[in-house]
């Protein structure tokens, strides 16, 4: 089976169980207290030392020489842990171990902290509250400062033993932005002549705007101006030191990165769940693309290590919307990972950003009702299709069930779907309540679906022949959402009693004659 964007979602937000929790990298500034895995064949990492991720609904379960994930007990398909890469085996010529030098991140991607101390991580006045870059040090994983020999040495190990094919460098703020990102600059120039492969570095916006092409010619091909968020106040609460750097002065920098480096060529880390404004959020991105910059939308990890280790994990629903909507905007703006050469653009494994950037497969409008099959799910791999669309549809995207929809009436449904090109786009079941009282209900439609023909339409007259074919029925009734009440009369449904409260949202409880054809 293959995974949906819904099933991603919910597995970035909750994260999933593991077996292995001591293989999982703690603390740091780069991806940490998460798991890098290959899923369908994406990159993805997927936190699993939170307190959500050992409560998820996932995990991922020992399946001969891979993994197994799977949802309530339910397998969704066969992935594979990003393996132990053979370069952290190894140490630079002065002792130190390749492994506190620098890390695989996804599975192609060498990431160094170079500089593993930021000028505002001692102060609680300053320091970002997502920040663990200190956890590292104190524990021995790491050294204070990376030599661009020592990263040379390591790099071209990961590429020789693991197949490495891109390097991002990374470093605390140091007292003076441009001072740390002329360093980085050097360690860019030793890697790049060493290796050969292109070298991402992140920094704050340069006080000299004749340094981006300075670095530009020292070797870094990509460059990561990390804002964190869009949203003022977010920045001042969450990241009371870098708001000192007001907003403009980061797309001023953003104009001057791209005049050297190019479109595509300079991202910014935007976080998510850290209590923005959507708008805000929006906006800012889509500014940011429009002068050719990637913005990379993740959602907040709470690191154990940081102040917000108890934060609460990113409500799905507001993640997926963000994905699809800053989706559209890298197509709208021609900005896609394979544009990017090097860095956490190109890495995929933190974003989701890798399934909405690209135009869907299937096409989003079906325009011939002939083109849509319905019928009952028959075999086991259908009927796990069906409940992923409503996982989809009522838990991922309306927010209805906060972790599944399934109920007791799922043992004895008829649970009817909507095939396009050989794909589950709607479903809808029908189940006994009692004596010769039928119901309809969980009716979804997937969002690529939603435009040309009514699929909806079509599901609801399938559930209504299949109840007028069975003489065990008498009345057949829907608990329908108050916005759906008018679509359900355009069928000739009619209204039974007043509105209630369901689930916390405004119901209506409505009846199809089974007698009266539709004229």
């Amino acid at each position: 089976m293959t995974m949906t964007l819904a099933d991603y979602v919910a597995l970035q937000s909750y994260g999933a169980r593991i077996m292995d929790r001591g293989a999982v990298r703690r603390g740091g500034a780069g991806p940490a207290d998460a798991g890098a895995y290959v899923i369908d064949g994406h990159p993805v990492m997927i936190p699993a030392l939170s307190r959500a991720a050992q409560a998820s609904d996932y995990a991922f379960v020992p399946d001969g020489d891979a993994l197994r994930l799977e949802r309530d007990g339910r397998a969704l398909c066969r992935a594979r842990a990003v393996p132990t890469p053979r370069f952290y085996a190894g140490q630079t010529a002065d002792g130190v171990p390749y492994a506190k030098i620098a890390r695989l991140h996804g599975q192609d991607c060498l990431a160094s902290t170079v500089i593993q101390e930021c000028a505002r991580y001692n102060s609680r006045r300053t320091r970002c509250r997502f920040c663990a870059i200190g956890a590292s040090l104190d524990r021995d994983a790491t050294i204070h400062t990376k030599t661009p020999e020592q990263l040379a040495e390591v790099a071209l190990a990961a590429r020789d033993l693991d197949g490495v094919r891109h390097v991002t460098l990374t470093a605390g703020t140091t007292s003076c932005p441009d001072d740390g990102a002329l360093y980085l600059g050097r360690c860019a120039a030793a890697v790049a002549a060493a290796t050969g492969l292109p070298v991402e570095i992140q920094f704050e916006p340069l006080r000299d705007p004749g340094l981006y092409a300075r670095l530009r010619a020292m070797g870094a091909t990509d460059v990561g101006i990390h804002v964190e968020s869009f949203d003022p106040a977010v920045r001042r609460r969450m990241t009371p030191g870098k708001a000192d750097v007001d907003l403009e002065a980061y797309f001023t920098a953003f104009a001057r990165a791209v005049a050297v480096f190019g479109r595509n060529k300079v991202s910014t880390y935007v976080i998510l769940g850290l209590g923005e404004d959507e708008t805000l959020t929006l906006d800012g991105c889509r500014r940011a693309a429009a002068l050719g910059v990637y913005p990379v939308v993740v959602p907040l990890r709470p690191l154990l290590d940081s102040c917000l280790a108890e934060a609460k994990s990113v409500d799905p629903a507001y993640l997926g919307r963000m994905y699809r909507a800053i989706g559209t905007m890298l197509r709208d703006q021609g900005l896609s990972a394979e544009a990017s050469s090097a860095g956490c653009v190109r890495c995929r494994a933190c974003s989701l950003l890798q399934f909405t950037e690209s135009a869907p497969v299937l096409p989003e409008t079906v325009a011939d009702a002939g083109a849509v099959t319905l019928r009952l799910a028959q075999s086991p791999e259908e009927i796990e299709e069906y409940l992923r669309v409503r996982h989809e549809v009522f838990v991922s995207e309306q927010g209805i069930f906060p972790t599944s929809d399934r109920d007791a009436h799922d043992d004895g449904a008829l649970p009817v779907i909507a095939l396009v090109a050989g794909k589950v786009a709607g479903v809808v079941r029908c189940y006994r309540h009692r004596g010769g009282v039928w119901y309809g209900g969980r009716l979804a439609v997937r969002p690529e679906f939603r435009t040309g023909v009514n699929i909806g339409a079509l599901l609801v007259r399938k559930a209504v022949d299949l109840m007028r074919a069975r003489p065990d029925v008498r009345r057949f009734l829907a608990t329908v959402q108050w916005q759906n009440v008018r679509f359900f009369q355009r069928l000739h449904w009619s209204r039974l009693g007043k509105p209630f409260l369901l689930q916390g949202r405004k119901h209506q409880l409505m009846e199809k004659n089974l007698r009266r054809e539709e004229p």
